[in-house]
Formats: C-alpha cells, structure tokens, sequence
C-alpha cells in the first residue's frame, strides 16, 4: 500500500507522531514491489534527483507550511548540498519561492545562489501543483504566466520541465498549454498508461510533450537500492537510463542522508545501476535523443480519486466565481486603460489575487482532501481576493460608465456585457427614486417601456430603493446599454403574455413545466417549439448513495446500492414568486436531519429553466445527485473540460466536468445541456444524466460540508447538438451574469448602448483581455481558443485601429507567429484558428 510518510505532524494545537495516511497503491508502487533481480545491472542508469514533494496545505495550513515545512525542507537539503557537492535537487511551486522570498530573505538568499550554481534546479513552471481538470483554461494557463515569469524574474530561469507527479488526473488540452508556455517534457505519476515509463502525450489538437513516469513513486528511498525499482519497469522500454526522484517530502525534508549513504554504498555494487546526480532538462534532451520507439497516448489521463470533483462544495464555489469576477476585472480594467478612461492599470490588485486563486488551486486544497482548518484559511484569502478584483472591476467600470450621457428622464441603469457577444438575459438591479412612488417602471435605451418586477420596496430618508428584475435585451458585445428607472403608480400586474404560474406549473413561450404535488420532482418538461416531453421520467430527482469506504472519503467513491430517491412524499411545493418577468416554484424537501430547497425560476423570453438549491447539510459518508432521464438515444455524453470540452462514453463513471454537460440524441434532433455555476462532478448512463450536489466526508476533514450552501443550475433542451445551442456559450452566460449599475445623471460623449470588443464566430471565445504583464505596460494580450472541432477564421473587433503579434502563454513574442494589422471601419483581425486551438496576441494601439 503506498503512504505518505511523516516524522512528525504539526496541527494548530495538535502534536502527531509517527503519521501514516494510507492511499490507493500507485504505478511506482508496484514496480518498487518487483523482484530485486535486475539483469545486467550496470548496463543500467540511475540519474539521481533530489525532490520534496510539498503539499502547500493538505493535513496542516499553508501557514505552517510557510513557517515550519518548507524552511526545514529547503535548510536540510541546503545543508546535504554543502557536504555533497555534486547534489541536485529539483523543486517545484513557484508560490513557496515568494513565500520564502517575503518571509526567509537569507533562506531565499541561500537557494538563489544554489540555482545560479545549477545544482537547485525549479522545475513545473507553475505556481502550484495544481488539480488538472477543475480550474478553467485561462486559470491553467495562468498557472504557467506567473510560475514562469516568477523564475525567469527572480532567476533567469526558463522552467521547460513540467511537473505534476501528484496531481489526481490530467486534462486533455494539457499537452497544447504546456507547449505554448514552453514546457516540452511532463513528469507525472496518477493515472499514465502502464505499458511504459516514457511516452509521447498528444493533446486534442495535435500538440505533444514527452511524458515520463519516474520508477518507484515520487519520494524514493535509496536505503534499499534500485535494482528492484528499475527490474519492475526494464522490459517496457529499450531506454537504460532511468531519472529517479528520492527524498521525503514535506516534514521529511528532502534528501536524507540516509539516501546519500547508500549513494556511497552501491555506487561499487554490480547488482545495483550506476548512480549518478543529475537535472531532469539534460535528462530529458539526453532520453530524448536516443532513437527509440516511444509510444503515443492521445487521450485524457484520467481517473483517481473521483470524489474530490464534489467534497468540500464552497471551496469549489469560490474557485468558480475567483475565476470568473478576476477575469471581468481584467477585461474591464483593460478596456478603461486602453480607451483613455483610467489612467493606470490595477495589476497589483489582479496580481495578488490571482496568485491566491492559484494557490488555491493546488490539488489537496481545491480537491476537498485536506482537514477543515485548510478551507477557513482559503475562505480568508478567498475573500481578500474578491475584494481585491471587486475593487478593480467596481472602478474601472465606474471609469467607463462616466463617460457615457445619462442624463434624462428617471434615474439611469447600466446594464453591462462581460462576454466578446450580444445577450439577451435576465438581470437583477437596484435603484433609488426621490420620494415614495408606489412603484417602478423601466424605459428601454430607445424610450420604450420594459416589463419590471419589483422584488422589494423600501422607503427611507425621503428616497424609495427598489431591487427588481427584467429581461435586459440585446446588450452589445462587451458593452453595456442604458436602462431608466421612473416612478409608477403600481405594480405591474403578475403574469403576461408569455409567463404563466400555477401552484404546481410554470409556463413561457418556450416550456410548460409540471410538478408532481407528492414528491416535487419534474413530472413533465414539454418543450413548445418541439412538441417534445424532454424526459421520460421523474427529473430533477435528488437521490442520495451510501458512499464507502469512510477511511478514503474525501477521495474515493463507493457509491454502493442502489440510489435512493428521497421520500416519495412529504416535500412542499410553494409559488413564491410571480410577475411578468419571473415566476418561482420552490420545493422544499426534507431528509433526515437536512433540508433541500430547490426554486424552479422560469423567466418570460428565456429558453432555459433555472433552478437554484439551497441545503442545510448536516448528513455524513453519503452522496447527494440529482438525476435528469432525458428522452434521447446516446451511448456518450459532452462533458467542458479547460479550453475545450470531450466526448466520453457514458458508462456511468463519476467524471470531471466545468460549466455544462451535454447529452444529445444519436439521431441529431435533440439535445439536452445541463449548466451549473458552481459544481465540478457528473455521470451519465445512458441517457440518464446525473449532477453530484454535495457529498459527506468523513476524512481528513469529520465536517466537511455541514451547513448552508447555494447554487445555481439550468436546464437547456435544445435543437441539434450542442454545438449547434452553443452550450459552451450558455455556460459562460450563466457563470458571468450581466452586470447591473445605477448610476448619476450626467453629460458624457458615449452613447446610451455600444459595444466595444467582439469576437466571432460562435465556436470561437476570447477567453483573455487584459493589459500585458509587467509595470507600466501599455499593450493588450488577448487569447481565444476553438470550441467545436472545426477550423475556422476568427474575427476580433475593436474600437480603435492596432497591430497584433503573436505570443506564447507567457506574452513573449513568437518568431514564426502571425502579425496582423487591424483593417477596415471595424478595426478588425482575422486569425485562422485550427480544430481546439489556442492562440494568444498582443495588441497595440496604433492611433
């Protein structure tokens, strides 16, 4: 059985001798476990690598490993340097580096010198050791930008090795991200194929980086040689020289002088390779040249683990909405300061909460798997980054909107537009009207009226604050458009043309929605444009599963017998909300020391149904899904994956997956694309399509989970596939909700609606628009990546003339990149984008 091993443990107020946390057993354990006869051993290399595996929080707080791991890991293995020379040591994770530059100044000091010498080697390029398949792409490929400038800045390093040996899976569209940021070789040991420690991984499109899986696992002991580590994994590659990563990680320290004992011991021994120190780059060029017949693997590596997409339900919300509110900041931010309306960029707001975010997302922290103290910790540093880009957007918008004549009749509304495309959607604003009208009415930009409904009134200090909700239509591509709020003399009426409620029903132009009154659940779902029922059975079912085994909670799913739906009766159905905007049937539901509330929000103009849950979760060792049977044919399902999305069978496995998953009918008629703002784990079976909600852990964190949690999710029927409904755009509407501002009357230059960047066609996103990294610089870098599989020529707009030159992940100039100059009253560039592909670009203004 693999372990991870400790001297000692430091909790807050909790002191742990002899720790051993049990794990599944690994590839390298198993071929650590083979027989000790290597055959003509010294025909065989053993290039030694000192490595600490550091896990940044896990058991313990980052804090303690700021103050206590990581200084004892890096003071040993400087020590072990000074008595041996010729010692390397590869070390990755370019947040410990910061944390011991701001925090040890003369340990820092201590490594800088050994990386200078070229025996302290930092490897990975990121600045975590990141989960692979829950942060987006552009979080990925930030990963790269601030680990890799961190190391070229502080070192003048260029990182080529990537390294993720404990990551719990591995994205499909990893391969084209690291060869853009200029990793060309991937150290890994979860889930590699295991035919061979050396293999060629090609990603979806076409892009390849040479993946090796180091024999014996990630923290080596050489106390007992490496016969029997090299015997197990001899025969699967005609390759003699194997790279070998030895040491403890984190309260280990490093490389033992254990390991370089038997160093001394064996390097004489015939039964035992030659031994040698070496760096993993000059291995990899080394292994790299030799003529052999390296396999290709063109998948995904996945899956371990399947647990850690659900566990620990608001780290995982926090990740999505830091991700989303930092990539507006930097939109925003960058739009005010290129057009004139700011005068400086906030880089150091969006800097340092990136770098929390990222932080954030290594795999033990963002994976659920750590003890309770971990999460607090996160929520803190969460919120300071949210307050941080919050900061950023709320000025730079402010900025924007300042410029644009408001003056007029009532009181103005802005309505702003994050994403690269025109939207039509509901939003939710606030506004203050002088005296107490009894109600409010809306005016659209062009002077007509607009249905409003009111959701609450309060009058104070001689002003009338109203919250309410409207339809805001056809808002330009990241733009805004301007709304004016007025007095009315009473609410609007419930209901309209379109919108229709019932005790048990919701009705628009596009859905008639039946209740069952026993249970809650979706009885029906009748698509009007269609004539279609979407399911062919009780949907929006929230079943719970007995999960097991308890002792790998946080990690494994047992998921044994058969799912249960909760009880058949006792849940409420109550018609909360209604108007001509938006009506809301809540089912509340009861099971057994917790509670369930799901609003059902149909909004008139809208073509998918909305449905936030609520929990108070107090359940332990049990899974929470909620199951959707659609009435469709389909041996696979689509599920987002960072920058792209995959096609996999629909066996019923629990599966990663971002902002939707998509179950379409084999014949091409009809789809189903279930959206979510906050969830990570999915399984489809057949056509039976089910969300994780929540899941009870019981270890290492006995809480994890109890109490309050939100979400928000939507049901998307379509025509075709998903390609044709542009499923990935709906997720990314639904992750990025229009933008509601009142503002003062006053005169501006800028009309009451424009857009001011757009991005076509549809299966092409513009993922990136922010300024370029580095103080004071003035150009943009944008990045768009393909999401169907289909090359295509994308085309950018902008509101002012300019020249984009192609860069990597890390904003460096291309040599062989595109340079284009913007053309036509549009001020627009067209950029061949092949099937999946990721492109990134500065631009420079030119007038």
């Amino acid at each position: 059985m693999n372990r991870k091993r400790y001297s000692r443990l430091l909790i807050p107020g909790l002191f742990v001798l002899a720790l051993t946390v049990t794990f599944v057993p690994g590839r390298g354990e198993r071929e650590g476990q083979a027989a000790n006869n290597l055959a003509d051993a010294r025909s065989y290399t053993a290039t030694l690598v000192g490595h600490a595996h550091i896990d940044l929080a896990w058991l313990w707080r980052w804090e303690d490993t700021v103050r206590s791991i990581a200084p004892e890991t890096f003071s040993g293995t400087l020590a072990q340097m000074a008595k041996v020379p010729s010692l390397t040591f590869a070390q990755s994770q370019a947040a410990l580096y910061e944390a011991m530059e701001k925090t040890r100044p003369d340990l820092f000091e201590s490594i800088a010198r050994k990386v200078r010498e070229g025996t302290w080697i930092p490897v990975g390029g990121t600045w975590s050791e990141p989960d692979l398949n829950m942060p987006a792409g552009e979080s990925l490929a930030r990963q790269f930008l601030y680990g890799k400038r961190y190391f070229l800045d502080k070192f003048g390093v260029d990182v080529t090795v990537g390294w993720s040996p404990d990551a719990f899976g591995h994205s499909w569209q990893l391969p084209q991200i690291m060869k853009r940021a200029g990793v060309t070789d991937y150290v890994l040991e979860r889930c590699a194929p295991e035919n061979t420690p050396f293999f060629w991984w090609q990603g979806k499109d076409g892009s390849r980086v040479f993946a090796y899986v180091p024999p014996g696992w990630y923290n080596v002991s050489l106390e007992g040689g490496l016969s029997g580590i090299l015997a197990g994994v001899a025969g699967r590659t005609p390759v003699k020289d194997f790279m070998i990563l030895y040491g403890a990680g984190d309260h280990g320290g490093g490389p033992r002088a254990s390991d370089l004992a038997a160093v001394a011991r064996y390097r004489g021994d015939a039964a035992q390779p030659r031994m040698v120190f070496g760096k993993p780059d000059e291995y990899f060029r080394r292994v790299r040249s030799e003529k052999t017949d390296t396999p290709l693997v063109n998948r995904e590596l996945n899956f371990t683990f399947p647990a850690c997409y659900t566990t620990q339900v608001e780290e995982k919300k926090w990740n999505r909405s830091s991700e989303s509110l930092l990539l507006q900041a930097e939109r925003v931010s960058a739009l005010a300061v290129v057009s004139g309306y700011r005068d400086y960029y906030p880089s150091l707001d969006i800097d340092e909460a990136w770098k929390t975010v990222l932080r954030n997302q290594f795999h033990d922290i963002l994976d659920g798997s750590a003890i309770g103290p971990v999460y607090e910790e996160a929520g803190r540093a969460y919120k300071e980054a949210g307050d941080r880009a919050a900061r950023a957007l709320d000025f730079s918008l402010e900025t924007i909107l300042g410029a644009v004549e408001t003056r007029g009749e009532g009181v103005p509304v802005a309505v702003f537009n994050s994403l690269f495309w025109e939207r039509t959607d509901v939003v939710t604003a606030e506004a203050k009207l002088p005296g107490t009208p009894a109600s409010l009415a809306l005016l659209d930009s062009d002077g007509g009226g607009v249905p409003v409904q009111v959701l609450e009134r309060k009058t104070e200090n001689g002003r009338t604050a109203f919250r309410f909700v409207f339809t805001a239509s056809k808002v330009p591509s990241f733009g805004y458009r301007i709304y004016r709020a007025v007095p009315a003399p009473k609410p609007a009426a419930a209901g309209g043309a379109t919108l229709a409620a019932t005790p048990d029903s919701l009705e628009n132009e596009f859905f008639k929605i039946a209740l069952d009154p026993k249970t809650g659940w979706i009885a029906s779902l009748l698509d009007k444009r269609t004539k279609k029922q979407v399911f062919n059975g009780p949907a929006n079912v929230l079943q719970s599963i007995v999960d097991e085994p308890k002792s790998m909670s946080a990690w494994e799913l047992g998921l044994r017998g058969r799912p249960l739906d909760f009880a058949s009766t006792g849940a409420t159905i109550d018609l909360v909300e209604t108007g001509p905007v938006r009506a809301t049937l809540r089912v509340t539901t009861p099971f057994r020391d917790s509670v369930f509330e799901q609003d059902l929000m149909l909004v008139a103009g809208l073509a998918r149904v909305d449905c936030r849950l609520t929990t108070d979760w107090q359940e332990r060792d049990l899974m929470v899904k909620a199951a959707f049977p659609l009435n469709a044919k389909a041996d696979t399902a689509e599920f987002e994956i960072p920058f792209g999305s995959i096609t996999r069978t629909a066996d019923g496995a629990e599966v990663p997956a971002l902002r939707w998953v998509d179950v379409s009918d084999a014949g091409g008629g009809f789809g189903f694309s279930l959206l979510n703002d906050a969830k990570y784990g999915f399984d489809v079976q057949g056509s039976v399509l089910r969300m994780s909600v929540i899941h009870g852990a019981t270890y290492p964190d006995p809480q994890a989970d109890r109490g309050r949690h939100e979400f928000l999710y939507s049901l998307y029927p379509h025509s075709g596939t998903w390609r044709e409904a542009d499923s990935t755009r709906r997720g990314l509407e639904l992750n990025n909700p229009l933008i509601a501002r009142a503002l003062m009357a006053h005169p501006g230059t800028l009309p009451a609606a424009k857009g001011f960047v757009k991005a076509e066609p549809p299966n092409v996103v513009l993922s990136t628009l922010k300024m370029e990294t580095g103080y004071d610089a003035r150009s943009l870098i944008v990045r768009l990546y393909e999401t169907q599989g289909r090359k295509t020529d994308a085309v950018l707009s902008f509101p002012w003339p300019y020249r984009a030159e192609e860069t990597d992940l890390i904003e460096r100039t291309l040599p062989d990149g595109l340079h284009l100059d913007s053309q036509g009253a549009g001020n627009e560039v067209v950029i061949p984008v092949e099937a999946y592909e990721i492109r990134t670009f500065r631009l420079t203004r030119t007038k």
